[in-house]
Formats: structure tokens, sequence, C-alpha cells
């Protein structure tokens, strides 16, 4: 299994397309474009969901990105306290505020799950390769 790891924080993530080497990382273990396009998405969402949500306010979270033949797993840490949330089961309507982003994730990725640890929030999610 290959593994990518980054620490990131809200300049690194402003100033920085971490896309790019989320893409290479997958180009190098032969992930499909598909799979690429739905992995990047999910994860740029994600960072700015927590970055945007997490309360109190957060600077930094460290994404941990795993690839074998079979999947993709994508795990987000931040020492933020777990905020209580249920997935839409339907896309939000163009006028929501909020709640696309999850949408998105849980669609696309195969699992998904989010939970409280010592140290934070732990969400992660898979895609089959």
């Amino acid at each position: 299994m290959n593994s990518l790891q980054f620490n990131l924080n809200r300049n690194i993530f402003a100033n920085h397309s971490i896309s790019k080497e989320i893409e290479q990382f997958m180009l190098q273990n032969d992930v499909s474009d598909a799979k690429r396009f739905k992995v990047i998405t999910c994860v740029l969402e994600a960072v700015s969901n927590i970055f945007t949500h997490a309360a109190p306010k957060i600077n930094s979270l460290i994404i941990i990105l795993h690839c074998d033949h079979q999947k993709i797993v994508i795990d987000l840490l931040d020492n933020s306290q777990m905020q209580p949330f249920t997935p839409p089961t339907d896309c939000p309507p163009a006028e929501a505020v909020s709640g696309r982003g999850l949408w998105i994730i849980k669609s696309w990725m195969d699992n998904v799950r989010i939970q409280e640890t010592v140290a934070g929030t732990h969400l992660q999610f898979s895609i089959a390769v």
C-alpha cells in the first residue's frame, strides 16, 4: 500500500494546489481519470468544509491518502470537536447555503464515516479503484 500525507494549514491550502500532488500520487498508482476526479473533488470539498465549519476554528489538519490495487482510502484528521451532522440523502437545492459537499462525498465515495477521537475528529472515506 502506498501513502501520501499532508500536514495542511489554512495558508498552504489558500496559496497552493494540493490537487496537483494528489493527482500525481494517484497517477503513479494507476488510478483512472474518473476516480482521480472524484477523489480530488471530495478531498478539496472536505478540507474546505473543515476549515469553514469546524468549531472552534482550526488552523491545520492532516490528510493521508492510502492507495493499493483495490481502493483509495482518505483520512482527514483535525483537532476540532466533532460536529453532529447528517449528510443529505438528496442533492440540496441550488439556493441552499450548504450541504452539497457532504452530498457529493456521500454519493461518490463507497464508504464514508466520521468519528470522534481523543485528538479531535476523524473523517474517512474510500472508493474502489
